[in-house]
């Protein structure tokens, strides 16, 4: 199915550290996918063979019939879904070349954004003159207000809250602004809950967060000159996924509106029927990532225009590299945590084995020292440090 795309999820790989990446995608668009294409991979999807095995011969008769019957039904739901998703891929091919569309509808930047990263990397940065920065930034305001009035930045038990933004940039520090920043503008970013993708937002959240908070550790660990510069580049490279998902919803709609009219007009009653019932689908979405999703991280970042931060710089490095080839130490140190933050996440829900990330945390060259300390760290919150 989806002839039209180049590369697919669909099968495994030979390649323990490829099939563990494949398989991330997966999860991120859905657990139950994930699992399932896991058990379809690994040859375990026996389910529906061990039931027809219990069934009497007469139930077993009736049940072969009704099953002839729906996957004949499913070939032409399949074959309908097709045509149609083959119109959505070339769409989405059309509107990724328009880099515009993608900064402007998809990925909006908010005004500003580029002069408050280029300012806040700078050391002799004001915090007048940031703030004079963020004026008008909701997003920003909300955000940090939201921040120091929990903890660690405040006690719970004391009945004090800090409601003004310039006493609350002063108490944060130039330096905790530039890690939660790039936090703030990603939360707007992420795409709404939506079916069959709910936990796509929270997971992707997740993802990028704790591959920043990885490349930060990994750039303290090589000495490199701004670990928070990788930290912001971990934050930011899966917006290509975020923005193809948010495409894709747009465009199934789109078509499959169009063709529901066309059907109507054709009098062609079945095939309205099937078009109608046609959802989202998890695998043509997982397909389009695989293809896609760092090249439209590079376009977004490129068209940003920062003077100071370079992050497209080591987001092309990222995207045309493979595993310990990269030429920038920054796409190096962003490889290695996005492979090992892959890798945790799934552990977490029982989807890799260790062998498995074993391969993968080979092919980045990633050391045992630093596999060590990585445990140890908290993916869940960036690392601020709390004046005294």
């Amino acid at each position: 199915m989806f002839h039209f795309f180049a590369g697919t999820t669909e099968g495994g790989s030979n390649d323990p550290a490829l099939r563990l990446e494949k398989r991330f995608i997966n999860y991120l668009i859905s657990f139950p996918f994930a699992r399932k294409a896991r058990s379809k991979a690994d040859g375990t999807d026996e389910e529906d063979k061990e039931q027809l095995r219990k069934l009497l011969e007469v139930e077993r008769l009736n049940y072969e019939e009704r099953d002839r019957k729906a996957q004949a039904r499913q070939r032409y739901a399949d074959r309908i879904s097709d045509e149609l998703h083959e119109e959505i891929y070339h769409r989405a091919l059309k509107t990724i070349d328009d880099g515009d569309y993608i900064r402007e509808r998809l990925i909006p930047l908010p005004e500003k954004l580029p002069e408050l990263l280029d300012t806040l990397s700078l050391k002799a940065a004001s915090m007048r003159r940031i703030e004079s920065v963020v004026q008008g930034m909701d997003w920003f305001q909300t955000g940090l207000l939201r921040t120091v009035n929990q903890p660690p930045f405040i006690d719970r038990n004391k009945q004090v809250k800090i409601d003004n933004l310039r006493v609350a940039m002063s108490f944060v520090g130039t330096e905790n602004l530039r890690l939660l920043a790039p936090a703030y503008i990603m939360q707007n970013w992420l795409p709404p809950a939506a079916q069959p993708f709910m936990l796509f937002r929270r997971k992707i959240w997740e993802h990028s967060l704790g591959t920043a908070i990885a490349a930060h550790n990994i750039a303290v660990e090589r000495k490199l000159r701004d670990p928070v510069l990788a930290y912001t580049i971990g934050m930011f490279h899966e917006l290509g996924k975020i923005a193809l998902t948010k495409l894709y919803l747009r465009l199934f709609d789109d078509v499959q509106r169009e063709f529901a009219m066309q059907s109507v007009n054709d009098k062609s009653p079945e095939r309205h029927n099937t078009i109608v019932k046609l959802t989202p689908d998890e695998r043509f979405l997982r397909d389009l990532m695989l293809e896609k999703d760092k090249d439209v991280s590079y376009l977004v970042a490129e068209g940003w225009g920062l003077k100071r931060v370079p992050v497209s710089k080591h987001l092309l490095a990222f995207t045309q590299s493979k595993a310990e080839e990269n030429e920038s130490e920054y796409a190096q140190a962003l490889a290695q945590a996005n492979a090992y933050c892959e890798f945790r996440m799934l552990r977490e829900v029982d989807l890799a084995s260790l062998e498995e990330g074993k391969h993968l945390l080979n092919k980045y060259s990633i050391t045992a020292d630093t596999i060590a300390r990585l445990n140890n760290v908290s993916l869940k919150r960036p690392p601020i440090v709390v004046p005294e």
